[in-house]
């Protein structure tokens, strides 16, 4: 077995460990975290579309912070995985593809696919800055589909290498 790239290894153990201390930091700093998204909210009243009227405005804030919960609970969440399915599919992509420019894109593939959890972080922050609405849209248009579709590809491709590898054995 061949190993992969250090700076694929980098990343790859680099996004667990974001991913970890980001679990470690929702469960100790929770009241923290909705005061702070709260406050962003209450600061940005034309952003997240504020009337004025307390009971319409509580449900706004509280689903805004809901959102940033949300993102920062899949950015540890992906984090735990994503960094795993680097390393892994990087050592696979090392071990099985023949070709130095095939290896070469799987793994710019695979790791900008592994960057994945923090567009949940984008998804947080835009959501409190921008709105609800239009900070998920951002990050899901511009972050988490490009760096979904790269970690789709790159799986992709690998499944091809082994495959073709296969056949050829």
């Amino acid at each position: 077995m061949t190993r992969p790239p250090l700076v694929v290894v980098l990343v790859a153990v680099l996004v667990l460990a974001l991913g970890e201390t980001g679990g470690a930091v929702m469960s100790r700093l929770r009241p923290q975290i909705e005061r702070y998204a709260a406050a962003r909210v209450a600061a940005n009243p034309r952003a997240h579309g504020l009337a004025g009227s307390a009971e319409y405005d509580d449900e706004v804030r509280d689903r805004a912070v809901y959102a940033v919960e949300a993102g920062l609970s899949f950015f540890h969440t992906h984090g735990e995985g994503m960094g795993l399915v680097l390393f892994f599919a990087a050592t696979l992509v090392a071990s099985v593809v023949p070709g130095r420019r095939a290896r070469g894109g799987l793994y710019a593939l695979l790791t900008a696919g592994a960057l994945f959890p923090l567009g949940y972080a984008v998804y947080a922050g835009a959501v409190l800055e921008l709105g609800r609405e239009a900070g998920i849209a951002l990050a899901e248009r511009w972050v988490l589909t490009a760096l979904g579709s790269a970690a789709i590809l790159g799986l992709a491709g690998l499944a091809v290498a082994i495959a073709t590898a296969r056949d050829r054995a």
